[in-house]
């Protein structure tokens, strides 16, 4: 067996080949700790109300090199839901009936880029009416993340330690409290 312009023989190949196992060993360990730190994230997410289809839909969207490709898709769906007859048709084919104008595209990108922590570059020309559209969106989605997860996250905190805590049984809580019982 050839590697580039090196010979290797049957015992280096057996070593390279434990070198190759051992990578793909450590590869499947951290493959498995990251399956279950998402099964936990979407444990959490359930339990905010917030489903796995949600997150996934949203997340290949977000990754997608084509962005059109999910458009089209919302587009084929929505289609599909119309010929069932569960929404509305829309006889023009209009994705949306009510599109947004391109500020407020822009804008939405950048306040989803601040809230979502990505870096603060806009891609549009440095100084554009854009590039300060979605910086200033950018900023107003980073500081509504900062300033208010903290809160979201002590009220959550409060209720399921109010939900996991017993409460002590009041008067108010017996059903019988105000009947007069008297022995015969």
């Amino acid at each position: 067996m050839t590697i580039g312009h090196n010979q290797i023989d049957e015992a280096e190949r057996r070593i390279l080949f434990a070198y190759y196992h051992r990578k793909d060993r450590q590869i499947a360990a951290e493959i498995r700790s990251l399956n279950e730190k998402k099964k936990s994230n979407r444990q959490n997410a359930k339990a905010s109300g917030f489903s796995s289809a949600k997150l996934d839909h949203y997340l290949k969207a977000f990754l997608a090199e084509d962005k059109q490709a999910p458009v089209d898709k919302l587009k084929s769906d929505r289609e599909n839901l119309a010929w069932l007859g569960l929404i509305p048709d829309d006889p023009k084919g209009d994705l949306l009936a009510d599109r947004a104008t391109d500020e407020q595209m822009v804008d939405a990108k950048g306040f989803h880029a601040g809230l979502t922590a990505m870096d603060r570059v806009s891609g549009y020309d440095a100084g554009s009416v854009d590039d300060r559209t979605w910086l200033e969106a950018y900023d107003r989605g980073r500081e509504e993340y900062d300033t208010k997860l903290p809160d979201i996250w002590k009220r959550i905190e409060q209720m399921n330690s109010s939900e996991a805590t017993p409460q002590p049984a009041t008067d108010s809580d017996d059903p019988y409290a105000d009947v007069d019982t008297e022995e015969s």
